[in-house]
């Protein structure tokens, strides 16, 4: 299992960052001190200090609590035709950094299809050869190089692959996508719904055709959190997020460029932007 991307005090930075809120001012609201802020951005946990900061940065209590005392992630998800590949991407202050990017196949047609690359095309490469699958498409969620660094890697092993890029965030020699664009591979079936936020043009992919419906959210959504967005743009991130993801149905997969996967049914639940 993926280690959760973010703990509490990241969920109150992230919050506290995309209202606008300083140390001092959060403080005051909550009606605690500054020390007491300060301290649980450093991770210490005090339930009553939580309870206080959770209104005021609009988030859910119970969950934001649940988060920081239970050891909170969904049960491992395995779904036939879907393959997280997970690769390292360290950063100063933050070595044990990964990346998700993924991969949906068709078991009858040996059609396949990939989400952003990760870090190194090797495993990609590596499940292609030896399922003997026929990839015929890789979307970018956006371009952020932690979701794009392979991407030289994978066209050139594959020159005749053709790519997608969201029509917001140009990249190389991928095609534009917009938003409710449809594509179809037999069973495949991709639909591009505008998640914009924690980069610009973000879109998220809803996918048909494997026993479960799934969602790939890039960082517009992490298990119990969600990528970081400035104060212009947190709120509309927050409404496009429940319109676009969350509305789906509660089985969703939810495949996230960051952490565990997820399901819409359990982040309404547990996250505590959205439950």
């Amino acid at each position: 299992m993926i280690a959760l991307e973010d703990n509490f005090e990241d969920v109150l930075m992230k919050a506290a960052t995309g209202l606008g809120l300083g140390k001092t001012v959060l403080a005051e609201r909550a009606g605690v001190s500054v020390d007491i802020v300060e301290a649980l951005l450093r991770g210490e946990m005090e339930e009553a200090a939580l309870r206080a900061v959770a209104p005021v940065l609009r988030l859910d209590g119970e969950a934001l609590i649940a988060m920081a005392t239970v050891n909170g992630l969904p049960d491992a998800l395995e779904l036939g035709g879907l393959i997280c590949l997970n690769t390292p991407f360290p950063l100063p202050g933050y070595m044990e950094m990964t990346v998700n990017s993924f991969l949906c196949c068709s078991a009858d047609t040996g059609e396949a299809i990939a989400f952003d690359t990760g870090t190194n095309a090797d495993g990609l490469i590596k499940i292609l050869e030896e399922r003997k699958l026929n990839l015929r498409a890789l979307f970018l969620t956006h371009t952020h190089r932690d979701h794009v660094a392979a991407y030289d890697s994978i066209r050139e092993l594959l020159p005749e692959l053709v790519c997608y890029t969201p029509e917001g965030e140009p990249f190389k020699q991928a095609l534009p996508v917009s938003h409710s664009d449809v594509f179809s591979w037999s069973r495949l079936q991709v639909e591009a719904r505008s998640t914009p936020g924690h980069s610009s043009g973000g879109i998220s992919y809803v996918v048909h055709g494997l026993d479960r419906p799934l969602c790939m959210v890039g960082d517009a959504l992490f298990c119990r959190s969600q990528g970081g967005v400035g104060q212009r743009h947190y709120k509309s991130a927050l409404e496009v997020n429940r319109r676009q993801i969350l509305s789906l149905p509660d089985e969703t997969i939810l495949c996230p460029g960051h952490g565990p996967m997820t399901t819409v049914g359990w982040e309404l639940r547990g996250n505590p932007f959205y439950a």
